[in-house]
Formats: C-alpha cells, sequence, structure tokens
C-alpha cells in the first residue's frame, strides 16, 4: 500500500532533524534510520520513488535495531543526505501544491 507523499515528508522530517541534532554521527544516523521503518520503496514513483529505494536500501543493509553497523563514507555519504533532503524538499512541495 502506497503511503501519502504528506506521510512521507513527515517520516523524512523526522530523519532529517535526527541528522541535525547533537550528538555522535552514527547515534544519529540510527535513529534517522529507526524514524523510516514504516515507509516502504514503492511509497514514491519516478525519481523520488529510486531516491527512496536507495535510502531505504542503506539503512536496511546497515542500521540494526537502531545500530549502524558500517558508517557511510565520502559518496556514499553525500549521496545518502542528498537523496533524503531531495525527497524531503519534494514531497514538502507535493503537499503545499495540495493545499
Amino acid at each position: 500500500m502506497h503511503k501519502a507523499p504528506g506521510y512521507v515528508s513527515q517520516k523524512m522530517r523526522e530523519a532529517v532533524s535526527l541528522l541535525c541534532s547533537s550528538g555522535k554521527w552514527s547515534r544519529r544516523l540510527g535513529d534517522a534510520g529507526l524514524a523510516l521503518v514504516f515507509l516502504s520503496a514503492a511509497d514514491l514513483e519516478g525519481e523520488l520513488g529510486e531516491d527512496l529505494r536507495f535510502v531505504l536500501g542503506w539503512t536496511a543493509g546497515n542500521i540494526i535495531d537502531g545500530n549502524v553497523q558500517k558508517l557511510p563514507r565520502g559518496l556514499a555519504r553525500h549521496q545518502l543526505i542528498e537523496k533524503m533532503l531531495h525527497i524531503l524538499i519534494e514531497t514538502d512541495r507535493i503537499e503545499q501544491d495540495r493545499l
């Protein structure tokens, strides 16, 4: 079942907020991953769906019970953050256009 863009935006906002909070990067990233557990790659289509698939694929393979098994480095870290921000911005825009 697809979730509404507003729900995806809300969850991504939580995740990005957690990434920007204080504390160790590994803890913030683990908490952000937990904020996304109810999302599915099928919740979005097109480029946003691909970005969500990337983010969820990375978190599923690297975050277990909120603990990061392997930190993303270099390009992988940049891609992960960029895709999360892209999803947040675009799903928020979609929701604003509906109002």
